[in-house]
This record gives structure tokens, C-alpha cells and sequence, in this order.
């Protein structure tokens, strides 16, 4: 055989590499194996490997929180019961004087100047967060053109009174607002739990 032949033969041989150049290194023809990998320890890693799990779980559940706050969310919303608003209307107020039987009094006039008719079973009237008595005001309802007085009677009460304030009507009994007082007139529709007028008015002299 020539030496030279031989020498390459063995330098293959040494190497690992066989002539045909399928095999090189460990790795074998069917390219299953390299570098002292076995197929059933490749398939062992994959099986094993849970570096990609992490990321996969971490979607499902910001996933399940979002459809959880949604649907929270949506119950909230389609359970709240919306209220209509009060009926527009427009109202003004202002300190007079009255006179009854000699004896002047100071009062708050209040207007109705605009809008829907106020119920007075759904009214509700504060004078500095005190209730005012409706049960003097002869009327059910306080509609554009009238005028009601708010003023004291017996036990220091604020009542509502129908003006002008005449001898077939409730009369006020008591000045129990002094010049200079500031007092806060609130209005309270009763129906839509709403406040409809609020104002604070300075007493005249």
C-alpha cells in the first residue's frame, strides 16, 4: 500500500473523521445526536424544560383578572339606578316687611318665577337647616306667579304662608329673624331627591 495513503488513514482514524465524512466529531448520520447527546435525552430536555412555562401562565392570568374586573365592572354599572333630574324651574327670594294687626315682621318672599309647578306633599324647605311647616300653606301646589312667606310663628317655628299675608290666612306670630341675620334658604324636591334652590339672604332692616 503506498505510505502516503496510509498515513491519511490513520490521521482519520486519529480524528475521529472516517473517510466517507459522515461522522464527525460524535456526530452520527442521522444529525440526531451531537456532541454526546442521545435522542431520548433530547427528548427527556424538552419534557423537562419549563424555562417557557413562566410567560405562558403569566398571560392566562392577567387574562382571567381582566374578564373577572370586567365583568365586576359591567354588574356595577347595569345595577346603579339612574335618576332624572327635577323638572326645571326657576325661583327667587328676598327680606320684607310685613305688617299684621299693627306689628311689622320681618319675612323671606319667595317666588316662583319659572318653570314646572312645585308639589308641596314633595317639597321641602330649610331656613338655615331648620324645616320649615308647610301645613299652613293652604295649597298642593306652588306654581309660576305665586309667592309663599317664610316667617315665625308660635314655638319659634319657621312657617310657610301663603302672601299676600291676609286676615283669612295663618299670621306670623313671632319676628324671629332680626335685621342684619344671614340665613340660608334651601328647596329640596322631595320626588328626585334633589335640591332645586339654595341662597343665602341677608335680613333687611
Amino acid at each position: 500500500m503506498n505510505p502516503e495513503k496510509e498515513r491519511t488513514e490513520a490521521g482519520l482514524k486519529r480524528t475521529g473523521l472516517k473517510r466517507t465524512g459522515l461522522k464527525r466529531t460524535g456526530l452520527k448520520e442521522t444529525g440526531l445526536k451531537r456532541t454526546g447527546w442521545k435522542e431520548n435525552e433530547v427528548k427527556t430536555n424538552i419534557l423537562t424544560d419549563k424555562r417557557g412555562i413562566s410567560p405562558v401562565v403569566g398571560v392566562l392570568l392577567l387574562l382571567a383578572i381582566t374578564v373577572v374586573m370586567a365583568g365586576y365592572l359591567a354588574t356595577e354599572v347595569l345595577s346603579f339606578e339612574f335618576q332624572a333630574p327635577s323638572p326645571p324651574v326657576s325661583l327667587s327670594a328676598r327680606t320684607e316687611k310685613v305688617t299684621v294687626g299693627g306689628a311689622e315682621y320681618s319675612v323671606i318672599r319667595l317666588e316662583h318665577v319659572g318653570g314646572a309647578p312645585l308639589s308641596v306633599s314633595n317639597m321641602r324647605i330649610l331656613i338655615n337647616q331648620t324645616e320649615a311647616d308647610l301645613s299652613y300653606f293652604p295649597k298642593e301646589s306652588f306654581v309660576i306667579g305665586e309667592s309663599v312667606v317664610l316667617c315665625g310663628i308660635e314655638n319659634n317655628k319657621m312657617a310657610v304662608l301663603t302672601y299676600p299675608v291676609s286676615s283669612s290666612t295663618k299670621k306670623p306670630s313671632r319676628n324671629i329673624m332680626e335685621s342684619g341675620e344671614m340665613k340660608e334658604v334651601t328647596i329640596i324636591d322631595l320626588s328626585h331627591n334633589q335640591i332645586i334652590f339654595k341662597k343665602t339672604i341677608r335680613i333687611g332692616n
